[in-house]
């Protein structure tokens, strides 16, 4: 006799599935790296006539949304909206990105659209933040961490391959103004399909604010903020996302140094995000069973391996285009690599009742220096190393390398996550991150 309880848990991971998938889908095309990520650096560079330092500090305000993404946990976590916490905030913040969206595409004034492309930021921001701890909870409830991780990840990858060949092609086959608006108007679609699937698919028993049940989550809070779990997870993704961001640098090195056009940077992001794909992929079956450790020293060395393949176009050769295209593979594997080890290691120190707000406190932070690497790495080029892409290669490595300091804290980490008896099968779940 089949157990109706079992069969109804199933029908509710597949649900859940189909809808972290389709969220980091429509993530990876409402970001502001997303679908209008390279019609606007385009639009700033060309229409704007900004640098590249310039364009950083643009796209570093507008990163702010991003940053203070452990408000958006706190408020889902202690005020239910409408008798829910996760549901209607999903609406209404996916609302919001929509109609910031729809502005984007009916603007030219370049303090305007900033003003817009901040109501964008805003409302995907919040959405991945409600979904993460949607997640974290559904994930310690039914064991499938390791599935919604690698489900939402392997969704973001695939949107990232589609806005990168489908914003180089409307960055190179339009006016800049026209491509941004072109995309805009596109991506609507996006966080109006997240809202209507969160709606239907996200089953969450009726909330009120509850004095008992806030202070039941204020000591949830604390006991996070005291755990060793947390601060180490904090410290190293501090430390791995300081390396000083080249991003904006490599796109005007390719740009005006090695020549490429708009189209062919797309392609070569979307390789990235193929090669993202791989490595998560490769993350689940063959560096989620080892221990955490050793997993990190393979994802350190490996990332600083892939920044240092990027000297191969410091300068212009012939050869250039040819030489690009397995270096954004592999550097798309690699960073994928050390995301999905940062989120595991998060995820496993979330306590319940404040998961929204550990998680998002842990990704904004995240967020916080990785814009503050991508400033410093801009200034850096601009500045300091006259336009030469070289230095800062060799800068960033060096950096990256210093994230090998914390592997015995790690090793620690997952020796006390693995003693309590009531932990064991959640850290379990963790490390495997089955992807299937």
């Amino acid at each position: 006799m089949r157990d109706s309880s079992s069969d109804a848990t199933r029908a509710d991971t597949r649900r859940l599935l189909a809808l972290f998938a389709l969220a980091y889908f429509a993530q990876a095309l409402s970001q502001l790296g997303g679908l209008i990520g390279q019609p606007l650096a385009y639009y700033l560079k060309q229409s704007v006539g900004l640098n590249a330092a310039d364009v950083a500090d643009y796209l570093a305000i507008l990163s702010l949304p991003w940053m203070i993404k452990p408000v958006y946990g706190l408020i889902s976590d202690y005020l239910p909206l409408f008798g829910y916490r996760r549901r209607t905030w999903l609406f209404l913040v996916n609302l919001c990105a929509a109609a910031g969206f729809l502005w984007v595409a009916n603007l030219a004034d370049l303090g305007t659209l900033l003003i817009a492309l901040f109501l964008t930021a805003f409302g995907t921001a919040a959405a991945d933040v409600i979904i993460d701890a949607v997640m974290v909870e559904a994930g310690n409830r039914t064991g499938a961490t390791g599935r919604f991780l690698g489900v939402q990840w392997m969704g973001f990858r695939s949107g990232a391959i589609v806005t990168a060949l489908a914003g180089g092609y409307l960055a190179s086959m339009s006016e800049p103004a026209t491509g941004l608006h072109l995309a805009a108007s596109i991506t609507l679609a996006a966080p109006l399909a997240v809202l209507i699937l969160s709606y239907l698919f996200v089953r969450e028993t009726p909330s009120r604010i509850d004095v008992d049940l806030m202070r039941a989550t204020t000591r949830s809070l604390w006991r996070a903020l005291r755990t060793p779990a947390l601060r180490v997870a904090a410290v190293f993704l501090a430390l791995w996302c300081f390396s000083p961001a080249f991003g904006t640098p490599l796109y005007f090195h390719m740009t005006d140094g090695l020549g490429f056009g708009q189209s062919f940077i797309g392609q070569l992001n979307a390789l990235a995000a193929g090669g993202a794909i791989v490595g998560a992929w490769g993350y689940a079956r063959y560096l989620a069973p080892q221990p955490l450790a050793r997993t990190a020293v393979i994802s350190i060395i490996a990332a600083v391996l892939g920044v240092l393949a990027y000297l191969a176009l410091a300068h212009p050769s012939p050869r250039a285009g040819i030489i690009a295209v397995p270096i954004s593979i592999a550097v798309g594997m690699t960073a994928q690599v050390g995301m999905l080890l940062i989120l595991a290691v998060a995820a496993a120190a979330c306590p319940p009742r404040v998961e929204g707000f550990v998680f998002a406190a842990l990704m904004s932070l995240y967020n916080g220096v990785e814009q503050l690497s991508a400033v410093i790495g801009a200034r850096l080029y601009e500045h300091v190393f006259d336009r030469a892409l070289a230095p800062l290669l060799w800068v960033a490595a060096a950096s990256l390398m210093l994230c090998l300091l914390l592997v015995p804290s790690l090793n620690r980490l997952e020796k006390q996550n693995q003693a309590p008896a009531g932990s064991s099968k959640r850290t379990a779940d963790m490390r495997r991150g089955d992807a299937s």
